[in-house]
């Protein structure tokens, strides 16, 4: 898909990227919903969850979020969300995960970032 606004970041110019392997890219958010907000996007589109139908790169999305969240320090203190088709609220077709955390000393439950802000 050509076209694709997340295609075109996670194969693009690298001075965007936070982090990138061969399967997934990294990038922030542009309408962050917490201080660290960053979106994990599979490199070939997908346009959904409902759409991932290749169990390898699956969980390679997975173990690219958990990379990426120890990358910018955030082991072990980090919320995962994903929205799936539009009425969950995703805007673009394309899977991305949501890798939201807060600085260090601080949680969510202190800082009213609250599950459903997404």
């Amino acid at each position: 898909m050509n076209d694709c606004l997340f295609c075109g970041i996670a194969n693009g110019s690298v001075e965007h990227l936070l982090w990138q392997n061969e399967h997934a890219a990294a990038f922030k958010d542009i309408h962050p919903k917490a201080p660290i907000h960053i979106l994990i996007v599979p490199k070939r589109h997908v346009e959904n969850l409902d759409a991932l139908d290749d169990p390898n790169l699956a969980g390679q999305l997975l173990l690219a979020v958990r990379e990426v969240a120890h990358t910018v320090g955030l082991k072990g203190r980090y919320r995962v969300a994903l929205n799936n088709g539009r009425p969950a609220g995703q805007i673009i077709d394309h899977l991305h995960f949501h890798l939201l955390g807060q600085s260090a000393g601080h949680d969510f439950a202190t800082t009213g970032a609250e599950s459903d802000s997404l």
